[in-house]
């Protein structure tokens, strides 16, 4: 007797698939589904996802439109799609999570049925969205929570593997392999300096958006240090702003906690912030990182995603402002805060994609 043939989920590689796949992954596969991804962003997609998306949006839904389209490519049954409302008490997510399902159901044609895993804090536990989700897939409730739990295992080992400094793609190349017991190796060199890459997973572990940054950094032997290398325990309080200020933002919310975080890490000589162009909410984090930065007189640049031609001047800057902080470690500049610094850290890039 055959085996009856596994049907296939489609996940586009885009969006928060950077920072939940392991869970949705292990959750669906233990429910009984085969995953099927889409390409690694390429040229193609930024160009065909930037036809069916309207010129005002920023880049990453733009992507998430051209990653969608290649899943279509594929033979799959279903396609996952999720609506992530709030993920931190009194807090939103930006409204691109909130109606994700809604905007490629009314933007798309001959789309294959949608899966939605709706995730809101303020009024249901993750577990009931779960649940959820697995009933309407017809799972029962023993294979749902059985499924859930492998789930949640499979994400804390996740992010332990990169809080102990590995890469995102080396961290889900463990999880896809299962080694439960992976220990990463300490690394024992120092190198010239140490800078925090900040941003949303969606900007900094795309390779091709970001012009694969980590890896020019890592060349000009800057240990780089992500959200995602940080502590878990540091997201667990809401970040205050000001007496009169509140963040509303639930994805700004871990930027803002991560910044207090590597304030009073004296270890870290710079930070560079990666944004998307037409990005509200990372243009206001924008400004109060720079307000803050300067006050402590660390060096600091925002990096400024869109879809358009042209790198080479990014590449320059980047490396022009490693140069700064290394001639500063090396005394042969006298402070952060001194006039032709202060000009430096806060110049905002447009860097352009080549496409």
């Amino acid at each position: 007797m055959e085996t009856e043939k596994k049907k296939k989920i489609g996940i586009p590689r885009s969006l928060l698939y950077f920072k939940y796949y392991p869970l949705w992954k292990i959750f669906l596969e233990e429910l009984g589904f085969e995953i099927v991804l889409s390409d690694h962003t390429n040229a193609k997609i930024v160009e065909i996802g930037g036809n069916y998306a309207i010129d005002e949006i920023c880049i990453p839904l733009k992507l998430y439109y051209g990653h969608v389209l290649n899943l279509l490519e594929k033979d799959i049954d279903y396609l996952f799609v999720p609506r992530y409302i709030s993920t931190t008490f009194g807090t939103y997510m930006c409204p691109k999570f909130l109606g994700l399902p809604d905007m490629v159901r009314g933007t798309l044609d001959n789309l294959p049925p949608l899966i939605e895993l709706e995730i809101d804090l303020r009024k249901k536990p993750k577990f009931y969205s779960a649940t959820e989700l697995g009933r309407s897939l017809k799972k029962s409730t023993w294979q749902i929570r059985k499924a859930y739990e492998e789930a949640i295992k499979g994400y804390h080992k996740f992010r332990e593997l990169m809080i102990d400094g590995l890469s995102f793609k080396q961290a889900i190349s463990v999880i896809d392999s299962k080694k439960w017991d992976f220990k990463p190796k300490k690394k024992k060199k120092k190198r010239s300096a140490k800078i925090a890459l900040i941003g949303h997973g969606y900007n900094i572990h795309d390779e091709f958006i970001n012009m694969n940054l980590l890896k020019k950094l890592a060349g000009m032997d800057v240990q780089v240090v992500t959200l995602e290398n940080l502590p878990v325990e540091i997201f667990h309080q809401n970040t205050v702003i000001s007496t009169t200020l509140k963040n509303y933002w639930g994805n700004e919310e871990e930027i803002l906690s991560a910044m207090n975080y590597l304030y009073e890490d004296k270890e870290i000589d710079g930070i560079i912030f990666i944004c998307s162009f037409c990005c509200g909410p990372d243009s206001l984090i924008d400004e109060i990182i720079t307000r803050d930065v300067k006050k402590l007189g660390i060096p600091y640049i925002c990096l400024v995603l869109d879809e358009h031609s042209g790198q080479a001047g990014v590449i320059t800057r980047i490396e022009a402002f490693v140069d700064m902080i290394l001639r500063k470690k090396k005394g042969l500049i006298i402070t952060a805060q001194s006039a032709p610094i202060e000009v430096e850290v806060s110049e905002k890039i447009n860097n352009k994609i080549g496409v």
